[in-house]
């Protein structure tokens, strides 16, 4: 529509077009003004259209994407009131460089270049002040950061029969302002006699919106879908999706993140698993929540809200025991851990804090597999490996082998090293002793294990501390525990002790690691390149000191355990890890 009959609020709505425009020329700008709504989802244009028209951005949000060298879409920008997007189509025929996507319903104001040509004609200096403003726009380009996801808008929408849906929306509210503040409201419905504008003064007036739907489809529950930032599709354990939301699995935006959160029994010691038809909703993760539990709400919130505590621990061999220290500190100084993962050894712990079970239970876990009775010592002749791997596999398994990843009450992954590919492997579903066995297999030493991805060995190999990874989630800051960075084999450990009549008949030296020793080295050792990716994507990465500890030194278990638990707590109490406090 023209600009004669746009209305008053968006004739009074201050762009950075016009704001600083002499009023004669601001008047001829908005004449020339034309207004359109764009549905959440729509795509605005697509990199290598005409490019025609300038956009000025009212309400709702835009994404700024580009196609990368693979195919895939980069995201670039998000696009906020009272943005503008697409000024070099006024001044260049170059087709557009880049796609943008409505994130939500928004209103926008269209500037053709006819009507910017026209403009330009009877006011010169609109050309000046266009220019200037592309200078600007490019030169916060060239200096800005990557986009992070910071939701302010939340959607609540059943996918299953069974879910109280007002309930559980209530009680989020209530944690929500408790940890946020007060200015966070809730929308069930919308006024009958009101229009999309009543929605974006309601927004506006308020840090976020709560979108909340009882049914699976409808209007309104379409509307609270493309008004989100972040959706959460709530179901009952064990229930099947509802027909009516298989449309929601279609309905998906790439720009905007959806997790599934099943709804578990107050008391359940361990999380029932969703209905195999859930499958169907792509999803960014799993959430377990317990009812009545402001514990699992306030971790759902900041997963949600882009304030959740990641915490990526390293492989080290017998060092790995001091993440089990670590851990304790940070439960006892009230830390939260809100997403875990992990490498070799450091999958195996993180999936202990996964499944949280108590440090000691997990002490007395990891006692028995590791120092009691060690699992690497059923040799067979070294085909494929020094190891069978078969006392390995009954050991994860016996503690793992009924539990699939997206089973556990905290999002968790590990990684491997896919020999196939050359290509790290992350593991996010699935058996998780599986996982733990891929990510713990030393080459040479374990058995790889097979799988249709590929021949998949220790994760170590490629990405011993997997920070990237957290953070590509954008949930919120990550604390990376590194135990492989020390130094090794300084003095002579217990190994290398054993057959000295043997040695020097093979005319080995005495100090050399044995094969065992410098296999684990090999696997697990944090070279720079590794350091500096990993210091690059978390937020904080602690080194507990562990030079003298033996890779395989697997009867320092209650002192390395005591070391973790020592250094962390001395950083804590530094102020070193403020930043992971509990909002």
């Amino acid at each position: 529509m023209r600009a004669s009959i746009l209305t008053e609020d968006l004739l009074e709505f201050e762009t950075p077009l016009w704001a600083d425009l002499d009023p004669v020329a601001r008047l001829e700008l908005q004449a020339e003004l034309q207004q359109m709504v764009l549905p959440g989802g729509s795509v605005l244009f697509q990199e290598g259209d005409p490019a025609d028209a300038l956009y000025m951005l009212v309400s709702g949000a835009l994404g700024v994407s580009i196609q990368g060298s693979h195919g895939e879409q980069k995201r670039v920008a998000r696009i906020f009131p009272p943005e503008t997007i697409g000024e070099m189509a006024l001044i260049s025929h170059a087709p557009r460089s880049a796609s943008v996507t409505a994130l939500r319903d928004s209103v926008l104001l269209k500037l053709t270049r006819e009507a910017f040509e026209r403009l330009v004609k009877r006011c010169p200096t609109v050309m000046v002040y266009l220019s200037r403003l592309l200078a600007d726009r490019l030169r916060t380009t060239t200096r800005s950061a990557p986009i992070t996801f910071k939701p302010t808008t939340f959607a609540i929408v059943p996918v299953t029969q069974g879910v109280e849906v007002a309930d559980f929306a209530h009680a989020f509210l209530e944690e929500m302002r408790r940890s946020h503040g007060r200015r966070i409201d809730l929308l069930d419905a919308m006024p009958s006699e009101e229009d999309e504008n009543w929605l974006y003064r309601f927004e506006a007036g308020r840090e976020s919106v709560i979108y909340v739907a009882s049914e699976t489809s409808g209007s309104w529950t379409g509307r609270c879908i493309r008004h989100a930032d972040h959706v959460m599709f709530l179901a009952c354990p064990g229930q099947p999706l509802a027909l009516e939301a298989e449309a929601l699995a279609s309905a998906v935006s790439s720009w905007r993140r959806h997790d599934l959160v099943l709804l578990q029994k107050a008391d359940a010691s361990r999380p029932l698993p969703a209905h195999p038809s859930l499958a169907a909703l792509p999803v960014d993760q799993r959430i377990q929540v317990r009812a009545k539990s402001p514990a699992d709400l306030q971790r759902l919130i900041r997963t949600s809200s882009g304030r959740a505590v990641g915490v990526v621990l390293a492989g080290g061999g017998a060092r790995g025991f001091a993440h089990l220290g670590a851990i304790r500190a940070l439960r006892e100084y009230g830390f939260p851990i809100d997403l875990v993962g992990g490498t070799s050894i450091g999958s195996v712990m993180a999936a202990t804090a996964a499944i949280q079970i108590g440090l000691d239970e997990a002490k007395d876990l990891m006692r028995e597999a590791f120092v009691r009775n060690p699992p690497l010592n059923d040799y067979t002749l070294p085909l494929i490996a020094l190891v069978r791997g078969k006392k390995v596999d009954a050991r994860l398994f016996e503690h793992f082998g009924d539990r699939n990843i997206e089973d556990l009450w905290l999002p968790f992954f590990c990684v491997s090293s896919n020999l196939t590919t050359g290509t790290t492997h992350v593991h996010r579903q699935g058996p998780l002793w599986r996982a733990l066995r891929a990510s713990l297999a030393i080459p040479g030493l374990l058995p790889p294990v097979i799988e249709p991805e590929g021949v998949l060995v220790d994760g170590a190999m490629m990405n011993n501390l997997p920070a990237d990874i957290m953070a590509d989630l954008q949930r919120g800051p990550v604390l990376g525990i590194d135990v492989a960075r020390d130094v090794a084999f300084t003095t002579a450990g217990e190994e290398e002790k054993k057959a000295p009549f043997l040695r020097r008949l093979l005319g080995l030296p005495a100090q050399a690691p044995d094969i065992v020793s410098l296999l684990y080295r090999a696997a697990t050792i944090s070279s720079d390149a590794q350091t500096l990716k990993a210091r690059a994507h978390a937020a904080l990465v602690i080194h507990p000191p562990l030079a003298d500890v033996p890779l395989r030194g697997w009867e320092q278990f209650e002192r390395v355990v005591e070391i973790g638990y020592d250094h962390t707590r001395d950083r804590i109490e530094a102020g070193a890890l403020d930043l992971f406090k509990a909002a």
